[in-house]
C-alpha cells in the first residue's frame, strides 16, 4: 500500500539508547572473538604472564601476602554488601518506597551478581571448561595439565579456573558504582562522583592483578571474565531498563541544545 503525501511512516526511530546498546555488544562481541583467537594462536601468553610472577623456589609473588590478600578481601566484602543493599533497595522498591536507587536500578544490580559470579561463572562456566589453575599444573610444581581456554578438558573437578569469579564480582560491582553515580550526580559532591568513578576503573584490574600474581588464575580467565560480565549487564540492562528512558530522552536534548546556547 502506497503511503499518502505528508503522512508518518509506519517505522518510528529507533531509541538512541538501544542503538548504542547494540553498538557496545557489538564491539564486547568482537573482543571476545578476536581474545579467544588471540589466546588459541599464543596460548603461551597465559604461561609467560603468569611466569612472571612465579619463583621456583618460593612459589606466586602475592600468594598468601598480607596486604594483597587484605585488599582483595576489602573488595570481596565490598561486592557483598552492596549486593546485600542491592536486595534490601529491591524489596523496599516492590513495596513502594524509594530508597537511594529507583527499583529498577536496584533489581539490575542484584540480578546482575546472582546471575554473574553466581550462575555464570560458578554454575556454568566452571564446570564446563574444567581448566586448572596456575599454581596446579606442572609449569609451576603443580601435577595437572595446562590447557588454553579455548579447549573444554575436564582436567579440574570442582572450583576451576576458567573464568575468575572474583573478577567477575569486581566488574560487577564498577558497573554498579557506574550506575549509582549516574542516579546520583545531582545528589552527591563532584569529587565523591570521582572517586566513585575512579574505583569503578580500577577494581577490576586490581582484582585481575592480584589473582594472577597469586597462581590462582591466568590472564585469560580474568580478561573473559570482564568481557562476559560486561556483556551480560548490556543484556540485563536491554531487559531491566535500570535507567529510564526519559533520562536517555533528556540527555540526548540536552546534548542537542547545547550547541545552540554556546
Amino acid at each position: 500500500m502506497l503511503e499518502q503525501d505528508g503522512a508518518k511512516p509506519a517505522t518510528r526511530d529507533l531509541d538512541p539508547a538501544v542503538i548504542n546498546t547494540d553498538r557496545h555488544v557489538a564491539r564486547i562481541l568482537g573482543c571476545i572473538f578476536f581474545s579467544f583467537a588471540a589466546f588459541a594462536i599464543w596460548p603461551e601468553i597465559d604461561l609467560h604472564v603468569s611466569e612472571a610472577f612465579h619463583d621456583p623456589t618460593t612459589g606466586f609473588a602475592f600468594e598468601g601476602n598480607p596486604l594483597a590478600e587484605a585488599l582483595r578481601m576489602a573488595i570481596w566484602n565490598a561486592g557483598i554488601l552492596l549486593c546485600v543493599a542491592a536486595a534490601l533497595g529491591t524489596a523496599i522498591g516492590m513495596a513502594g518506597r524509594t530508597i537511594v536507587l529507583p527499583l529498577r536500578a536496584w533489581g539490575f544490580i542484584l540480578t546482575l551478581y546472582l546471575l554473574g559470579p553466581g550462575f555464570m561463572v560458578d554454575v556454568m562456566m566452571k564446570p564446563l571448561w574444567g581448566r586448572a589453575r596456575p599454581a596446579q599444573i606442572a609449569e609451576f610444581g603443580g601435577s595437572l595439565q595446562f590447557s588454553p581456554p579455548n579447549e573444554l578438558v575436564g582436567v579440574c573437578v570442582r572450583n576451576c579456573s576458567f573464568v575468575s569469579g572474583e573478577v567477575s564480582g569486581a566488574t560487577v560491582t564498577a558497573v554498579a558504582l557506574v550506575l549509582m553515580c549516574f542516579h546520583l550526580k545531582h545528589r552527591i559532591p563532584s569529587a565523591l562522583s570521582f572517586l566513585l568513578l575512579a574505583a569503578a576503573w580500577c577494581l577490576p584490574p586490581t582484582v585481575a592483578l592480584q589473582r594472577v600474581a597469586a597462581g590462582r588464575h591466568f590472564l585469560s580467565d580474568t580478561v573473559f571474565a570482564v568481557l562476559f560480565t560486561l556483556l551480560l549487564s548490556l543484556a540485563l540492562a536491554v531487559l531491566l531498563r535500570p535507567v529510564p528512558h526519559h533520562m536517555h530522552r533528556a540527555r540526548q536534548e540536552l546534548a542537542a541544545v547545547a550547541p545552540e546556547s554556546r
